[in-house]
This record gives structure tokens, sequence and C-alpha cells, in this order.
């Protein structure tokens, strides 16, 4: 296999859209700048919905989206567009046609969500030292684009895809 020269890079301190096109996630700089422990995604866009989000003061996260498709257990990424829940990925349950739940910190919010179905990389940080991963081989398929997901602004990415 010849060397790759087309290969590009997006870094991102806050969940933002890195590219809006089919593409190949290759490798992940994280940078998290304290010891607390996050976890990080990037995701897929294709199949992304949006839909609202409540959450009462509690742990539990009531996210509605018509026809969602998902079932327990499924691990999704969720962009919190208003409110102050925390993008990240997390598992589904109690799902119902339109309705279903997650587990998040104790919060009195609610607000605008976007769903992602497809997570291609999720990554765990409890130190605040700076780590790359190498996707293998050809790297991973977005079918549609590049997504990253970050749980704070204490925690930077730098993705590289082509």
């Amino acid at each position: 296999m010849a060397m790759q020269y087309d290969v590009k890079s997006f870094h991102a301190s806050s969940s933002t859209l890195a590219y809006a096109a089919r593409s190949r996630l290759k490798g992940v700089v994280v940078s998290p700048s304290t010891s607390t422990t996050f976890n990080s995604c990037v995701v897929d866009t294709l199949g992304a919905l949006s839909g609202t989000y409540d959450i009462p003061g509690s742990t539990t996260c009531t996210v509605t989206i018509a026809n969602h498709g998902l079932s327990n257990g499924d691990r999704v990424g969720l962009n919190f567009t208003s409110g102050t829940a925390v993008d990240d990925g997390y598992v589904v349950a109690n799902v119902t046609t339109n309705t279903f739940t997650v587990t998040t910190a104790s919060l009195t919010t609610s607000g605008n969500v976007t769903l992602y179905p497809n997570i291609l990389v999720e990554l765990d940080c409890s130190t605040g030292t700076s780590f790359y991963t190498l996707i293998p081989g050809e790297g991973i398929l977005a079918q549609e684009g590049l997504f990253c997901l970050l749980p704070s602004t204490t925690v930077t990415m730098t993705i590289f895809y082509g």
C-alpha cells in the first residue's frame, strides 16, 4: 500500500462539525488540560436526528425524537445544542417509539439535542496528558461527515482524516 498524501487535520475546542463529506477517520489526538475523567467521541453525521430533551433535577435525561429507531443498549452520541447538558456518548434505555432515556450528571435543564447514531470512535482520558490514537489500515469510514463531541472546554481534539 502506498503512503497517503492527502490526509487533512481539524482541531476542535468544543463540539463541532469537522468535515461535511464522506471521509475516513485516520487518527485522533485528545488533549485534556485537567486530570478529570472525560469521554470524547467522533461520530458520523449520517442519520443525525434533532429533538428535545429534559433533565428534571435528576440523572435521567429523557430525549424526544420522533421515530428514532433505537433499541435499549444502543450507544449514541448526543450534542446538546441548548441548555447545560454535557455532549458525550451515552447508552440508550427505556426506549419507546418517540422517546428514550440516558443517564447523565444530576442537572435541571432542558433544550434541543442532536442525536448521532453512528459513533466511529470513543476515547476516554483521566489524566492531563495528551495522547494520540492511530486508526489502523485505511481508517474508519464516515459515510456523510465527521462531528467531534467534546464534553468540556477543558478537552480539545485534533482529528486526521482523508
